[in-house]
């Protein structure tokens, strides 16, 4: 699956600010859990009277903790109203397409 940059930002964002459960992820969180930006925890469930049953949420990886560190700072560049669009290549993704 082709994601943007802007799209991969926003969806980082989102698991870092908010707990997503799992089975309401947005679909870009199968792609980042593939590229290793985002994982699965198991929730604790409050206590109190009657059952709660255990939720999965998304979190950020160390990965992708870097990774939203490095797209914001892109975010803050003059050139962002183009990246924002590009296909979004992770690091070494990108560095594999340079040739280098």
């Amino acid at each position: 699956m082709k994601h943007s940059n802007e799209a991969v930002l926003e969806a980082l964002r989102h698991a870092q600010y908010r707990q997503v459960p799992w089975p309401k992820r947005p679909k870009v969180f199968e792609f980042l859990r593939g590229a290793g930006l985002l994982e699965t925890i198991r929730q604790r469930t409050p206590d109190g009277p009657g059952y709660h049953a255990p939720v999965d949420i998304a979190v950020l990886t160390a990965r992708g903790k870097a990774e939203i560190v490095r797209l914001e700072r892109s975010e803050r560049a003059p050139t962002w109203s183009n990246e924002r669009v590009n296909l979004y290549l992770a690091p070494e993704d990108a560095i594999k397409a340079s040739g280098n």
